[in-house]
């Protein structure tokens, strides 16, 4: 066929040979010409394989991206792109969309579509403290970890809302169209969120679960579990061990993930400082008579994104995804102490089988070769998955 004969064909033809792609092959078709990148929006790629976006050390003005589904572990640079990657940092991912932060200027915040180039910048902070400015009043914004802000991102509407904790005990947050930072107070000393279908779920330090509604104007809070917890009781998920207290260190960390079916999941994880050895406990919430009851396993078709908050479901059909396993980064829990000598980073991506207790790192010969300062599962079909 010739060329130009290419941006002749049906539009509904092409939206059929696009959802027949694959993701890497999906953004090489939508460069053919300008029919196929129109009928390209109208589409979606076909597969579901999350991929692996890395950031070099400091000083790097480039990302790279990995496909986990292509078996010759190539990398793909992203440069020059209208941003400078040497001085940012990614603080949260959604579909192709980054939520990225300037190291030097702390003041700017935007978001970021990794493959489109497409740029949105939001409400300023003020000066190097991290001041988030609200129509009201000003809070200091402390980033312990990736946990405390999230985002989302409406492809065909361009809708979005960013999220932060602020001190725990409040959220601010910017939409589409607003200038300012927004306020909510929530009462109650909060750990972690998941945003999904519009709605903001919130794990709180009593071990409740507080949906907020962002789909009107005002959010609302629309449900709250009230926890029968017995403190009295050992909790099974606690582990002990005779090492004393400057050689094995625990780290604990709980993790809000919902899954497809809008079921809430409490992840708790314990890792040992001075070694490589994670533990992981699941629970979901009993719905007649509100308790965290232990979930042992997910089954061959699940897997938890740990970072992200969501679950994938018939994980056995997708290439290179293991089901009833949970996959996380270091970014996931940074508070071990340098004194202790761990052996795990904040840029390692790791995977735990929950069938087997083990632990592993993907494609070893990709983090050895790099020298990181940041590295992320991401899910460009967010949406499908």
């Amino acid at each position: 066929m010739e060329p130009s004969m290419w941006s002749k064909l049906p539009s509904d033809l092409i939206q059929l040979i696009f959802e027949r792609l694959g993701f890497a092959d999906f953004q090489r078709a939508k460069s053919v010409c300008l029919s196929w990148r129109y009928a390209s929006k109208q589409s979606s790629p076909n597969n579901q394989i999350p991929w692996l976006i890395l950031f070099p050390e400091k000083g790097k003005d480039y990302c790279l991206l990995f496909n986990p589904e292509e078996k010759d572990e190539k990398l793909y640079r992203i440069q020059n792109i209208g941003v400078n990657f040497a001085n940012s940092n990614c603080l949260a991912t959604y579909g192709s969309w980054l939520l990225m932060q300037d190291d030097h200027q702390y003041n700017i915040i935007y978001i970021l579509n990794i493959f489109t180039c497409e740029k949105i910048d939001l409400p300023s902070m003020k000066s190097q403290l991290s001041i988030v400015e609200t129509e009201d009043d000003m809070f200091l914004v402390q980033l312990h970890d990736n946990r405390d802000v999230l985002f989302w991102f409406d492809e065909k509407t361009k809708d979005y809302v960013v999220i932060w904790i602020i001190q725990a005990r409040f959220l601010v947050y910017s939409r589409k169209g607003d200038k300012y930072w927004k306020r909510i107070e929530l009462f109650n000393f909060n750990f972690d969120m998941v945003y999904k279908d519009h709605r903001l779920y919130l794990y709180t330090s009593s071990r409740d679960v507080k949906v907020l509604d962002f789909s009107q104007g005002i959010p609302r809070q629309v449900f709250e579990t009230q926890v029968n917890y017995d403190y009295s009781r050992k909790p099974e998920d606690v582990f002990y061990y005779d090492a004393p207290l400057h050689v094995c260190r625990k780290i604990k960390t709980e993790n809000l993930v919902v899954r497809v079916t809008g079921e809430v999941l409490r992840v708790k994880s314990i890792v040992l400082c001075n070694s490589d050895v994670w533990y992981f406990r699941i629970y979901k919430m009993n719905s007649s008579n509100s308790e965290w009851e232990k979930l042992d396993s997910l089954g061959d078709e699940e897997a938890i994104f740990l970072d992200l908050g969501i679950t994938v479901t018939l994980a056995n059909t997708i290439k290179g995804v293991n089901g009833n396993s949970i996959y996380f980064s270091g970014n996931h829990n940074n508070y071990c102490d340098s004194d202790l000598g761990h052996f795990w980073s904040k840029n390692d991506i790791l995977i735990f089988n929950l069938g087997t207790q083990e632990i592993e790192r993907p494609h070893p010969s990709i983090f050895s070769s790099i020298q990181l300062s940041n590295a992320r599962w991401f899910v460009p079909n967010f949406k499908q998955m």
